[in-house]
């Protein structure tokens, strides 16, 4: 009969812990340890498993590849046992819970599952704000946020819970038309935008002269500025109105890299309140999402 090895749910806390703050005696205050527990708890871990999980350059920590696919199952691990100790213990959902949303990406759908937690919830106090990708996950990092669902240039990133690749595409006015002797006029986020990151480097990629003629740090006025004709921009099917035509690479504009996007917290610091808040936008993502989840971390 095959013998099971099961994965303790202390070690796994300590190994996500140490990869979020990337320090054992950090972690070991955060954890209520000291240095020299969290390094053998580790040890254990990578004894159990059988394979190196994290690794080390000089001060910096760093995963594996093996570290990398363990951390995925680690948190889900984690949350649900957490979950399920607050249910049986009928845990109050107490105090405030501060959530970030992208200003440039599909935010009525993650509204709408907010506002239903906060209706199920109505002790819960909520504080919502709406702003760029990079400026949530900086707010993340530095605690001024718990929670954030944002637009990454690179995946596996810090604090990522889950996440989601989304293919932009091309898109103008239904009736506009490309003057192939004038430059593209484009329709922009301001610097920072990882949308339009993808058109600048796709249009200087094939050598064409461009202009940032209408730039806003809402997605609403970009979107009416499209549909006015103003210019041509880069927005994921979810987001395009009517009135808005998908342009083709027969038409001059090439495929454009994936964005991805994702759900960060720290672990270390969720309420009852944000885990059943995380449960409930992970069950959302599944119906949502366009294109396979990419992974779980």
């Amino acid at each position: 009969m095959k013998r099971f090895t099961n994965l303790q749910t202390d070690l796994l806390r300590t190994f996500v812990t140490v990869v979020d703050l990337r320090n054992f005696t950090e972690t070991g205050v955060a954890l209520g340890r000291t240095q020299p527990a969290i390094s053998l708890q580790v040890k254990r871990l990578e004894e159990l498993t059988g394979v190196q999980l994290l690794s080390h350059r000089g001060k910096k920590i760093e995963l594996t590849a093996d570290g990398q696919t363990l951390l995925g199952y680690a948190r889900e691990i984690l949350r649900l046992n957490d979950r399920a100790i607050a249910n049986l213990q009928r845990a109050k959902l107490l105090g405030t819970l501060r959530i970030g949303l992208p200003i440039d990406y599909s935010i009525e759908y993650f509204q709408s599952i907010i506002v239903e937690f906060a209706h199920a919830n109505p002790q819960v106090l909520l504080d919502i704000r709406c702003n760029r990708s990079s400026d949530l996950l900086a707010s993340l990092h530095v605690d001024d946020l718990d929670m954030v669902i944002a637009i990454t240039d690179v995946m596996p990133a810090p604090y990522v819970s889950l996440y989601w690749s989304e293919h932009p595409v091309w898109v103008c006015g239904r009736n506009y038309r490309i003057d192939p002797d004038s430059p593209i006029k484009l329709i922009a986020h301001p610097d920072g935008c990882f949308y339009r990151k993808r058109m600048i480097d796709a249009l200087n990629a094939d050598g064409r002269d461009w202009h940032v003629s209408f730039e806003t740090p809402g997605i609403s006025a970009l979107q009416h500025a499209v549909v006015a004709g103003m210019g041509v921009t880069a927005l994921t099917k979810k987001t395009l109105l009517p009135g808005m035509r998908i342009l083709s690479p027969k038409e001059g504009f090439a495929r454009l890299a994936n964005v991805h996007v994702g759900l960060f917290y720290k672990h270390i610091k969720m309420s009852d309140a944000a885990l059943k808040l995380i449960e409930q936008i992970t069950h959302g993502v599944e119906s949502f999402r366009s294109t396979t989840l990419t992974h779980r971390k």
